[in-house]
């Protein structure tokens, strides 16, 4: 688990008092039911492509990779409504890369959420950027 998910898992655990993390090695991690939703604390916890470009706008063109995410479930602040992707939608999720610590954008395509989540994520909680 690296440094920013440990930190951010400690984050999510005093924020989210019944929220139990329980970090286990890579081989066990297919057995770990893992939900993916807004928490309390309104971050958005989800299961996540990797490797995937974190990229300094919601575009997959005109914009720059800035990290790669890395972990496969992964924590995302806010949501920004961007070009088209894979996923069909425009939305894209704001999180923190894993190599150098950049912040920046993966698209819904990437991150395991729903399509009616992808729809209109602010009604389950998540703010916009």
């Amino acid at each position: 688990m690296s440094m920013r998910r440990t930190v951010a898992v400690s984050a999510a655990t005093a924020a989210c008092a019944a929220l139990t993390v329980v970090a286990v090695p890579a081989s066990a991690e297919a057995s770990v039911i893992r939900i993916c939703g807004v928490k309390s604390n309104g971050v958005l916890w989800c299961d996540n492509n990797a490797p995937t470009s974190v990229r300094n706008y919601p575009h997959t063109t005109d914009s720059w990779q800035v990290d790669t995410l890395r972990t496969t479930y992964s924590w995302f602040n806010c949501w920004a409504e961007g070009s088209l992707h894979a996923g069909g939608n425009h939305t894209w999720y704001k999180t923190t890369g894993d190599d150098n610590g950049a912040s920046g954008f993966v698209p819904a395509s990437a991150v395991h959420t729903t399509s009616s989540f992808d729809a209109s994520p602010s009604a389950h909680g998540l703010r916009r950027c």
